[in-house]
Parts: structure tokens; sequence; C-alpha cells
């Protein structure tokens, strides 16, 4: 990594240092409430970063600060990792007996959730009369097809298909 490299990365380290003490404008407080940052506040900030990375204090980012401010954030990454799977270890082993069995794992699998009967009547019923009929069924899926159907032939071709399934 050049010279230069390190100094167009020393800003996204600033700001991964700096990320917990910034508190941007849309993350909750403790309080539950949103909490402005001002341009002053974040400057400060940015400023207290640059000294906890600039350990030697000579007012500049050298390559080998950067490179373990870098270590030192992948550290606290994979430290908290750790935690949140031996976390969930914990929880899994039901029967604490430090490993985990395919029944433990499958019961602690999430379940799929699946839309309740009256959230499903409610999103088909277009004339909401408490009951979907034929046509209300089959309205949504055949107005998919004729949007798909883009050379209008009444059959999906596989190039339709494909164009359907590719992410926009």
């Amino acid at each position: 990594m050049s010279c230069s490299a390190a100094l167009v990365s020393a800003p996204a380290v600033a700001a991964s240092q700096a990320a917990p003490a910034t508190a941007a404008p849309s993350t909750p407080s403790n309080s539950g409430e949103a909490k402005s940052v001002t341009r002053n506040q974040l400057s400060t900030q940015l400023d207290n970063s640059f000294k906890t990375l600039d350990t030697n204090g000579d007012k500049t980012l050298s390559k080998s600060e950067v490179e373990a401010a870098q270590a030192r954030s992948v550290a606290q990454v994979q430290a908290a990792a750790a935690k949140r799977i031996e976390t969930e270890f914990t929880r899994l082993d039901t029967n604490k007996d430090g490993q985990l069995s395919l029944a433990e794992v499958k019961a602690g699998a999430p379940a799929p959730h699946l839309a309740g009967s009256a959230e499903m009547i409610q999103k088909l019923d277009v004339n909401k009369d408490g009951k979907v009929s034929q046509d209300e069924f089959r309205a949504t899926p055949l107005a998919n097809f004729d949007r798909l159907d883009t050379d209008k032939d009444g059959a999906l071709s596989p190039e339709e298909q494909r164009a359907a399934s590719t992410p926009r």
C-alpha cells in the first residue's frame, strides 16, 4: 500500500474509529430519540479520532498507523462476532453438553413467517367483501404474466423468464 493509498483510506479508518462516538442524526439515543449532530461536533469528533490514530503525534498518518488502526478495527469486529457466535451456541445447546445435536439446531431454526389468513384476504380481496373470488385470486398473477410477456404472444419465452428473474 502506497503512502497516498494509506492517506486515502485514512478517512475511512477514522470514520470507523469515530463511528461509535459520531451518532449520526438518524441514530437513536439511549432514550430512543434521534439526536442531531452539528458540523462543528463532527469536526471535533474527527479531530479526536485523528489524534487517536496519530500515535506518534506528528500530525500525519503513516502507513503503519493506518495499518495498526485497521488491525484494531478488525480485532474488534472479530471479537464481537465471536461473542455473538458463543451466545447463539449457548442458546441452542439446550442440554448444555457443549455440543449441538441436529435436534437442537432444528429447534433453534427460525420458523417461517406466513401471512395470516386475514392478511391474505385483505391483500387479495379487491372489492372488500371479506371473500376472495376466483377472479380476485387470478388477477395479480395474470397481471404479472401480462407484464412479463413483453412480445404479447401469450407465452413467457425463456428470455422473458430470465429477464423477469434478473435483479434490476
